[in-house]
């Protein structure tokens, strides 16, 4: 069972300085090796470290103090003066990570190296505070995503520490800037903000803006405004039908439309006349 966390503490030391102290992940279960040197350069192998058979079963416990990674290993003992049964626990073996990028010797894997044949099993480089000597232990995970999880927390720890050199660079690129600037205005007489441009409209000017969408209104013209509003008193009446024809006036006017179209094919006729044979 993995669980991650994101709580933070500070200390303060005895020169005064402020230490803050975060934790970055904590297993429950892992277990430890005492592992043989390393038979070729291509790295360790799982297979020689007899895991079967670990050294103990402890928990893990990653914590971040300032710029390093601290990997505590955590076992339990019986606790002294107290009912049978209880425990406490100790601090079992600790790696203390200290990455930095523009040394080769500082990089991660001088600390915590995966080994050739699993993804589940590290080397990890301890160190005695009390005699300062180092040796290497194996720590292997029954599951995999702790093993995951305790790879990509390490990598995170890389790449946070990377951010925060760039930041770092360009605060110190910002104030260089500044003094750069200050150094060139002189005996750090103020310059004069420059002067705000007038926006006001001059006499006679006009402003003309085209509001484009179909929500937007229409501009109606007075004539069609005309069209629109209906007279008062006017509202929803049709025009009267035309009156009827009239019939005789009808009768009339065809009869001398017959009347012009018969004279016409008698003079047709009379001028065509003399040519028939």
């Amino acid at each position: 069972m993995s669980t991650i966390v994101g709580s933070s503490s500070t200390n303060e030391a005895e020169s005064g300085k402020v230490v803050i102290e975060q934790r970055l992940l904590k297993l429950d279960e892992v277990f430890v090796y005492k592992i043989p040197a390393m038979k070729t350069a291509d790295g360790h192998r799982a297979e020689d470290w007899n895991i079967a058979t670990p050294l103990a079963t402890c928990s893990l416990i990653v914590n971040r103090r300032d710029d390093s990674l601290c990997i505590n290993i955590m076992a339990e003992r019986p606790k002294a003066n107290a009912p049978p049964g209880a425990t406490e626990s100790y601090l079992f073996a600790q790696s203390i990570i200290q990455v930095k990028s523009d040394q080769s010797s500082h990089k991660l894997e001088h600390w915590v190296e995966p080994v050739v044949d699993s993804s589940r099993y590290f080397a990890m480089r301890i160190r005695d505070s009390r005699t300062g000597r180092e040796a290497f232990i194996g720590i292997g995970f029954r599951e995999r995503n702790d093993a995951t999880n305790f790879r990509m927390t390490m990598e995170d720890y890389v790449a946070a520490l990377k951010r925060e050199e760039k930041a770092q660079v360009l605060h110190q690129q910002f104030e260089q800037s500044l003094e750069h600037q200050s150094a060139e205005g002189g005996d750090g007489e103020e310059q004069p903000l420059p002067s705000m441009s007038n926006l006001s409209l001059k006499e006679g000017e006009k402003i003309h803006i085209n509001i484009k969408g179909n929500g937007g209104s229409k501009r109606v013209t007075p004539a069609a405004s005309n069209k629109q509003t209906p007279k008062k008193g006017l509202v929803g009446l049709r025009k009267p039908p035309p009156p009827p024809p009239d019939v005789d006036a009808v009768a009339a006017k065809a009869s001398s439309v017959e009347n012009t179209v018969s004279n016409t094919q008698e003079k047709e006729e009379d001028e065509w006349g003399d040519f028939e044979g």
